[in-house]
Formats: structure tokens, sequence, C-alpha cells
């Protein structure tokens, strides 16, 4: 039987070169993707990010837009910006993405860009990964993710264990990548090294751009419980002097009656001791040193409520002040939240097409 051959056929570039021939396989150039802009590069420099990881952070042209611009354009990329302190999105089409990063200007949040720009290009990674890297990944991100002490995390993380698997693994990828700074994993490690120079100074940027938020709820977090406190046993003291008081006016009233009762006697014993008998002497004088005892309680008993009433109001002026000084961190909470996002006022609602 005849053998039928199959050339095979390889596309070759030959270059002269001295007379000689030499044989080269053509191949494509990688293509080299820029920074948009010198902040981009910059967040990619300031973040440690490898070559590899610029590259694949250009190539997902990343922007910074103004706080309406972003949440207008990530809302329509379907992303709740609302949700997380986090303040960018990647989207992406399958063979194209894009990264959106909100401008921070507020100093207080510094280190919240880096941090957004390293979180959304580790996105941008996963969506590279084959379902056998991401297999693998899911066990040792979930295992690391038992080392998250930090409550702010673990609560944006407990959102979405709940959900999707591969968006929660997704999501633990990108937070344990620059939040989490013992991974407890080697391995994990060496995996991150492909992308971060550095990681511990991308974790740095994440601590400092959530320490003053941090700061502000673990403080408002002691005080509220303090107020608290402070609340009940004020309200019991206030209770105690109004009952204090209450019992004292009755007591002034009955040394009144007792006063004008010891009048009367005095009268009635100087009229029957000038008639010669003085058995109401002896009466007028035991009714007497029984009115001067009630007298001095009740000057005791006065001197005791104006002391309690003094502590009252040093009590009710501390905690004036911690009100003072509650209401003054909920007002720069407020004011560092909304530097980065949108009050109610600025949403606009599309109207439902009937």
């Amino acid at each position: 039987m005849q053998k039928s051959w199959h050339p095979i056929f390889t596309v070759s570039l030959w270059i002269v070169v001295g007379g000689g021939w030499l044989s080269s396989c053509a191949q494509l150039a990688p293509k080299i993707y820029k920074p948009s802009s010198p902040k981009i590069e910059k967040l990619a420099i300031d973040t440690t990010m490898t070559p590899k990881a610029q590259q694949l952070f250009y190539k997902q042209e990343p922007r910074i837009e103004s706080k309406k611009i972003f949440h207008k354009l990530c809302r329509k990329a379907g992303h709740n910006t609302e949700k997380t302190i986090l303040l960018g999105c990647f989207t992406s089409n399958g063979y194209e993405g894009s990264i959106i990063i909100q401008s921070v200007t507020d100093p207080r949040l510094d280190g919240m860009m880096e941090m957004v720009a390293a979180h959304e290009m580790l996105h941008a990674a996963y969506q590279k990964l084959g379902n056998k890297e991401r297999s693998q990944l899911a066990s040792q991100l979930k295992r690391a993710a038992k080392q998250v002490k930090d409550e702010h995390l673990l609560a944006v993380l407990k959102e979405y264990e709940t959900g999707d698997q591969d968006l929660y693994v997704n999501e633990l990828h990108s937070h344990l990548g620059t939040s989490l700074a013992n991974l407890g994993d080697p391995e994990l490690e060496d995996y991150y090294r492909q992308y971060f120079r550095d990681r511990k100074q991308v974790v740095a940027f994440s601590d400092r751009s959530r320490s003053v938020l941090s700061e502000i709820e673990s403080q408002v977090d002691q005080l509220e419980p303090e107020l608290n406190r402070l609340e009940v046993n004020l309200q019991e003291e206030k209770d105690y002097i109004q009952r204090t008081e209450d019992d004292l006016k009755a007591s002034y009233r009955d040394l009144e009656r007792m006063k004008a009762n010891l009048g009367n006697l005095k009268l009635q014993a100087e009229a029957s001791l000038s008639r010669g008998d003085d058995r109401l002497v002896d009466d007028f004088e035991q009714a007497r040193t029984r009115f001067n005892a009630e007298v001095g309680e009740f000057n005791w008993q006065a001197q005791q409520l104006q002391s309690r009433i003094s502590q009252f109001n040093q009590q009710f002026e501390t905690y004036t002040q911690k009100v003072d000084f509650y209401n003054e961190l909920a007002a720069t909470n407020r004011s560092i939240l909304s530097s980065i996002k949108l009050a109610p006022s600025e949403v606009k609602v599309q109207p439902v097409a009937p």
C-alpha cells in the first residue's frame, strides 16, 4: 500500500547575512501596554507591581474618575459601589477589560487609591486563570481567610461567602492579596510575588487608607456603650434626687407645722407659768428638743442632697462632653464618607419603562 505523506509547513523568516543563510521562526512581538496617565503609572509603581502586573494593569485601560462619574459608570456596569468602602470596579467582556478608580482627594484617606488599583488589578489577574488554577487557589485562599481579624474585612468577605463561590474566591483573591499581611501560606505568598515585588507595601496602603475610619469606628464603638451607661446612671441619679427633694419638701412642711405648734405651746407655757403652773414648760422644752433634732436631720439631709446634686452636675458635664465628642466623631466620619460616597440627592433614579 502506498503511503501518503502530509508535509508540515512552518513559517520562517530567512535573512541573508554576509552571504550565509540564517533561519528564524517568525513571531509576533508581544504588545507593550503603556500607562494612560502619569497618575496611573505612579499607582503601579507605588504598589510595587511587577512588570507582568503592570502590563496586566495597563491593558485594562485604568481610569481615574470623579465621584459622580465613577458611581455612574460602575453602576452602569452592574456594580453596587455602596456596599463597601472599596472605590473601584473592574469590568470585562471576556476579551477586553476596564478598571475605573474613583479619585480620592481627602488627605485623611491617603493610600486608598493605591489599594484600589492593586485590588482591581488582581481581579483582572483572576479572570486570566484557568479552572485548575482557580480550584487550587480556592482551597488556599479559604484557609488564608481564617487569618483575617479585621472586623471590616470580615464583614465584607461574609457578604460574598453566602453567594456565588467563584465570585467569593475572586474577592478573596483581591482582598487577601492587598489587605492581609500574614497569609499563613508560603505557597500563596510565592503566588502573589508574580504581581507585587513587596506585597507588604500594598497592605500598608490598605491599612493606612482604613486607619482613620477604623480609629473613628473604634472610638465610636467604645463611646456608645459608655454613653448608654452614663445616661442610665444619670437618669437613676436624677430620679433619686427628685424623690429626695420631694421627701425634703414634705419634711419642710412638717417642720413648719412643728414650728407653728411649738410657738403656740410656748405661748401656752408662758401663760401657765404666769399663773404659777409650770407643767407646760417641760412639754415645751421636750417639743423644742424634738424640733431642733428634726431641723438638724433636715439640714443634714439637705447638705447630702446638695452634695449629690453637685456630683450629678459634674457627671452630667462629663456626659455632655462625651456626647459632643461622639457627635464630632460622627461629623468627621460623615465628612470623610461624603468625600467619596454619593449623597442620596446625587443619585438619579432612572424611570422604569411601562
